[in-house]
């Protein structure tokens, strides 16, 4: 008898040990890229796409928002836990999204960022996809929207779109961030033209992790691949939850701020630095909007929106942040 337990204790150890392995170094990410998921697309020439383009064309209203736990299924296990809202005491997804729906659409974004969506249909929700294209990941009927971006279709014609997994292998769909087994992030990205005018520029959304050992990375492969494009002579819109203030060394080092003119400035400097509360000001905040390029960039507007719900409670944990962006001629570079 004791034998036999001692070969159900070693056959077990063994198989945890292999599921350890198989998660550690990401089995099932490459079983997915090798049998039909792929592995990310590369990012666009940018220096044939946007050559001798004209800037000139109507503002770009931008708007980014983390709308916290934007999911059916987050709610329905939190209530299958006997939790009264989304598992930190929150109201529920669906208490929540018809004011973050009225809240969206006042703004009435060309251009729309968001951050810890789930499914498709969760992000139809609050978003008509009847006015606009959704681009988010998809892997046969999984969906993964957490840095969900969206565009006007009536304005825009998309031309290529990808993600880059924010991890030590960023062009491995799902692939898991720099501190093992931790959460999966990624950059969203999609090249669009502009209908009316040919212009044509990159479009990108994005949520940086939390802890300190998947940010600090993840900001060094943001700057090397994403905000290094503006040097190639592609414009570049980002919105973004970055979980980092504008006043630190991560922020400086993927906005790109040791060169001149800077690979990214925020709008928010765009804007002329208008007075705001202190807690308002990006130097107090995580999410920003950025852009830069080859253009001229002005913010015609900045704002953010702290606004609760009608009846007082939060409507999320993070504010919407706006801005109406117009790329004109930039007389140095004709």
């Amino acid at each position: 008898m004791l034998l036999w337990f001692k070969r159900i204790i070693i056959t077990l150890t063994l198989l945890l040990s292999v599921l350890l392995a198989f998660l550690r170094f990401q089995g099932w990410q490459y079983i997915a890229a090798y049998s039909g998921g792929g592995f990310a697309r590369s990012l666009p020439d940018a220096a044939s796409i946007a050559k001798n383009q004209s800037c000139n064309i109507q503002p770009l209203q931008v708007l980014s928002y983390n709308v916290m736990y934007g999911s059916a299924f987050i709610e329905a296990m939190a209530a299958r836990f006997r939790h009264d809202g989304t598992g930190k005491g929150e109201l529920p997804w669906s208490v929540r999204l018809p004011e973050i729906r009225e809240r969206i659409a006042s703004f009435a974004p060309d251009l729309l960022g968001l951050q810890e969506m789930d499914a498709d249909t969760d992000i139809a929700a609050i978003v008509p996809l009847s006015q606009y294209t959704l681009v988010s990941y998809h892997l046969g009927n999984f969906q993964y929207g957490d840095s969900a971006l969206l565009f006007k279709t009536e304005r825009f014609e998309p031309l290529d779109a990808g993600q880059m997994w924010l991890g030590k292998t960023p062009d491995l769909p799902m692939s898991l961030g720099y501190r093992p087994l931790s959460m999966i992030r990624y950059v969203n990205w999609a090249l669009l033209r502009e209908k009316a005018s040919g212009f044509t520029f990159m479009f990108v959304n994005t949520h940086f992790d939390n802890a300190a050992a998947n940010k600090e990375p993840s900001a060094t492969l943001f700057r090397q691949r994403i905000a290094s494009l503006t040097t190639k002579g592609l414009p570049v819109i980002v919105t973004g939850d970055f979980n980092t203030t504008a006043n630190t060394e991560r922020y400086r080092r993927f906005t790109g701020t040791d060169l001149q003119p800077s690979l990214l400035e925020n709008a928010y400097v765009l804007a002329h630095s208008p007075p705001v509360d202190a807690v308002l000001h990006p130097d107090h905040r995580i999410d920003h909007i950025l852009a830069g390029g080859p253009c001229k960039v002005e913010a015609e507007q900045w704002s953010i929106d702290p606004r609760p719900l009608k009846n007082g409670l939060p409507m999320s944990d993070h504010d919407p942040v706006f801005a109406r962006l117009r790329f004109i001629d930039n007389p140095v570079s004709q």
